[in-house]
């Protein structure tokens, strides 16, 4: 187990989080500058933190208050960066074998075949860096990490200069690893799909601070906070007011229009903040009887956008009861052969179901209970939010 305190001052923000790190993958998570691979620069020794502890497996690693700070080399800390570093004069065993002392030749060469072997590069032996692709090359990174057993592993965007398909297979290499190696990993990223399929435990980052820390299910369903649903693609945010509680389930009046909500612990009369994820509202098929739907719309799809696998539907609710002001009321996200399937492009008007357990409302984000109405925040401008993206088959 890791466990840290550190606090450093930086040029626009100061770096003060506290962190337990066990054994599997923790990503640290968030926007470039967040304060992410200070954190892994401070673990691995290479930069010293104003204030500060550093514990692994009970070992001080760092201790300002005491006045420990153990060099680099006496940490035992794997560091993989984005820039693999390797030497382009030496082969791959010679880079891999650069770490390791206190060994003779032969135990160096066996040592070098295994961890060859273990990243997936056996023969790769006596080639250089240069005669290596991309991927080969952070293979070699990670094997050079490995060899020396260390006791913790740092990994800052190991895979962010790399193609879709070479960082795909590498991120199945790490899963199959993460079982093998059984010590505390520190993964850096801001990509969200590679936090939530790599890591154990994901700790949301910004501006040096931790938002949030728990399982990436919980992060993405169960947000801290506005700025961790919007740091997680959250969309869909709305104020509203709690009107009722009934049958264990809470009903909010949002813009003019009533969600039936999971339990809200706020009494009646109180503002709240919530959210809907745009991967979970339902678009209901109109060639089957789909039944009783809670939270049940029908609206008219404004525009869209498409990255070629999912496609992004802005829906306006019909009439003058809307939940909020602007062009659209809702982003809704499907898979792109379920937006073929269903002729979205032909067939612009639709019911939706937003069920319950779909919203998440912010336990600590409440507003004023004597304000005499909800005051939802307005959509911004929609070719505002279009103009980096991709638009097809506008409405």
């Amino acid at each position: 187990m890791l466990e840290l305190q550190l606090r450093k001052r930086l040029e626009h923000f100061t770096l003060n989080l506290a962190l337990t790190v066990p054994a599997g993958i923790t990503a640290l998570f968030g926007r470039s500058g967040a304060g992410k691979s200070m954190t892994l620069a401070c673990v691995a020794g290479l930069t010293r933190p104003d204030a500060g502890r550093i514990v692994l497996h009970d070992r001080v690693l760092l201790d300002t208050a005491q006045g420990i700070c153990l060099p680099p080399q006496r940490r035992h800390v794997g560091y993989v960066m984005q820039d693999y570093l390797l030497f382009p004069h030496l082969s791959v065993a010679q880079n891999i074998a650069f770490g390791l002392v206190g060994h003779s030749r032969a135990e160096k060469e066996a040592i070098v075949r295994q961890a060859l072997a273990q990243v997936g590069l056996a023969g790769f032996e006596n080639r250089r860096p240069q005669e290596l692709s991309g991927g080969q090359q952070q293979r070699v990174a990670l094997a050079r990490a490995l060899v020396t057993r260390p006791r913790v592993l740092l990994l800052d965007e190991p895979f962010s200069a790399l193609d879709s398909p070479t960082r795909a297979a590498l991120r199945r290499d790490l899963v199959r690893l993460r079982a093998e190696l059984d010590i505390p990993v520190l993964l850096v990223t801001h990509d969200l799909a590679e936090a939530y399929l790599l890591a154990d435990q994901m700790a949301v980052m910004e501006a040096g601070r931790l938002l949030q820390v728990a399982s990436p299910e919980t992060v993405i369903n169960q947000p801290a906070s506005r700025r961790v649903a919007e740091l997680t693609g959250g969309t869909n945010f709305f104020t509203g007011r709690v009107v009722a509680h009934q049958d264990g389930q809470s009903l909010l009046q949002v813009g003019q229009l009533h969600l039936l909500t999971p339990p809200v612990s706020a009494p009646l009369g109180k503002q709240v903040s919530l959210s809907i994820r745009a991967e979970r509202i339902m678009l209901l098929r109109k060639d089957v009887d789909v039944g009783h739907r809670l939270n049940r719309f029908r609206g008219q799809i404004v525009d869209e956008l498409s990255d070629g696998m999912t496609c992004t539907l802005f829906l306006r609710l019909e009439g003058p009861a809307r939940l909020q002001e602007g062009v659209y009321d809702l982003e809704i996200r499907l898979p792109v052969h379920i937006y073929e399937r269903l002729g979205i492009a032909r067939d612009r008007v639709w019911e939706v179901s937003i069920q319950p357990e779909a919203i998440f409302v912010f336990a600590d984000e409440v507003g004023d209970p004597t304000a005499s109405s909800p005051s939802p925040s307005p959509a911004p401008p929609l070719r505002a939010r279009t103009a980096s993206h991709k638009s097809f088959r506008g409405a």
